[in-house]
């Protein structure tokens, strides 16, 4: 019994030992694995560290290369909007030189159309006022050869006058000769006295002022006319 009871204590005693073996293995096996965990994190997160310091340097280095592109094709973009630019500046300033080539031809015909519309209308009055001063002088040449058509009738009727007169002093004179043939010369006098000669000094101011009046027209109206043709000329 004692044997038995020894067997199973030795039994149960290697049964704890043999345990306790196991569990300290295995806490050695979960240490080794926990460090060799440990190392494997650390050493995972040393080359996740070294991949993203690398892909860090790689995107630095793409993005400097992107930035430096980005510059170049800046730089391009800008010369090429500086060219657009400077063409557009002088597409624009040779428009507006067209522009005011076009207005300034278009304001000088209008003023061409304007001064020739003037001179019409100024033609159109002189020419009018022409009309009327030829009218005014038509009617004053038909007056001044109304005039003298009246001065030759009485020039006639004075001729006239003048024989009548000239053969009635003579025939008198006859008479008196042959009625009073003694008589001393100067004595018949009273009877036929001498003839005073017809002067143009004699003519009253009225008939020499309307006289002057029909002249001057024609006058001024032969200084117009002069005028009027070397307007035109």
């Amino acid at each position: 019994e004692a044997v038995r009871k020894a067997k199973a204590e030795m039994k149960e005693y290697m049964e704890e030992e043999q345990r306790r073996e196991i569990e300290a293995t295995e806490q050695r096996m979960a240490h080794k694995l926990r460090c060799a965990l440990l190392e494997c994190a650390k050493e995972k997160m040393q080359a996740v560290a070294k991949a993203r310091k690398q892909e860090r340097e790689v995107a630095l280095s793409e993005a400097a290369v992107q930035h430096r592109k980005h510059i170049e094709q800046l730089k391009e973009e800008s010369m090429l909007a500086e060219e657009l630019y400077r063409k557009t500046i002088e597409q624009l300033n040779r428009g507006k030189c067209n522009e005011m080539n076009i207005a300034l031809s278009i304001k000088q015909k209008e003023n061409q159309i304007e001064m020739e519309k003037q001179m019409k209308e100024l033609e159109a009055i002189h020419l009018d006022e022409l009309e009327k001063v030829m009218i005014t002088l038509k009617t004053a040449e038909d007056q001044v050869k109304a005039l003298e058509q009246k001065l030759e009738k009485m020039g006639a009727w004075k001729d006239s006058l003048e024989t009548e007169i000239q053969a009635t002093r003579q025939a008198f004179q006859k008479y008196i000769d042959a009625t009073f043939p003694n008589l001393s010369p100067g004595q018949a006098d009273f009877i036929l006295p001498l003839r005073t000669t017809f002067e143009p000094k004699d003519i009253p101011k009225e008939a020499e002022g309307n006289d002057n009046e029909y002249k001057r027209p024609s006058t001024e109206s032969v200084r117009v006319t002069a005028m009027s043709k070397q307007h035109f000329k």
